[in-house]
């Protein structure tokens, strides 16, 4: 964990295999970069990142904050995050790089790909953790779309390893039809998964994505009769 030197309120974070994750409140500016990390490495600190995510909390992002991650191949953009400043210079890398952009249905993210020519996939969805505690192992779900956009599930289970330094467990994937989502709610979504409906019920995120996918599969059912009639 990094911690801006400039607004205390901003830091970011890093698993491996994960994008940079951009936490905190409010909007975020260029020198929200200067962040206290190996001596003297400055801001090419950021030329090591090709994903950056945004916290739910991360209302806009200003000028020159992008522009400083210059190997950036995909960017993950929150439903609450209402804007992006772009600059001619921002623009050209991101159309140079084919940034993908990860973001969520009928909201600024999926705009901003469009207005910028850039290619849009939804991003994944934490559904929950649930806890075993017969076999000592917690296991997180999440909703995942791979590069065709097509919906799969990903298990990720924690145990106890040889050592208190050490964790078992694993990673695997479950296959989801494709309109899995048609009709469904919070409510008739926790069924499937019992073991998560806890958390399911809480889950604003997998909310708000049931609602928009049912709403556009409405939209473009209703387009399909309407051009059938």
């Amino acid at each position: 964990m990094n911690f801006s030197l400039y607004n205390p309120k901003i830091e970011y974070s890093f698993t491996w295999g994960r994008p940079l994750k951009v936490l905190g409140e409010g909007k975020v500016c260029e020198r929200d970069l200067d962040v206290k990390y190996d001596q003297g490495k400055g801001r090419r600190w950021t030329e090591e990142y090709v994903g950056v995510e945004f916290d739910k909390g991360i209302t806009g992002v200003e000028a020159g904050f992008l522009e400083g991650f210059p190997n950036l191949k995909y960017l993950v953009i929150p439903y609450t995050l209402r804007s992006i400043a772009v600059t001619p210079k921002l623009k050209a890398m991101l159309q140079q790089r084919n940034v993908l952009i990860r973001g969520w249905y009928d909201s600024y993210g999926e705009r901003f790909a469009q207005e910028n020519g850039l290619a849009f996939r939804h991003a994944d969805i934490v559904v929950g953790w649930t806890r075993d505690e017969e076999h000592d192992t917690s296991t997180r779900l999440e909703i995942r779309f791979n590069e065709e956009g097509k919906p799969y599930r990903f298990y990720d289970d924690v145990c106890s390893g040889w050592a208190a330094s050490n964790s078992g467990g694993g990673t695997y994937e479950r296959e989801l039809d494709e309109d899995f989502f048609v009709g469904e709610t919070l409510e008739s979504f926790a069924e499937w998964f019992e073991r998560f409906r806890d958390a399911i019920l809480k889950n604003d995120d997998l909310k708000y994505y049931l609602e928009t996918a049912n709403k556009r599969y409405r939209q473009n059912n209703s387009r399909k009769h309407s051009q059938k009639a």
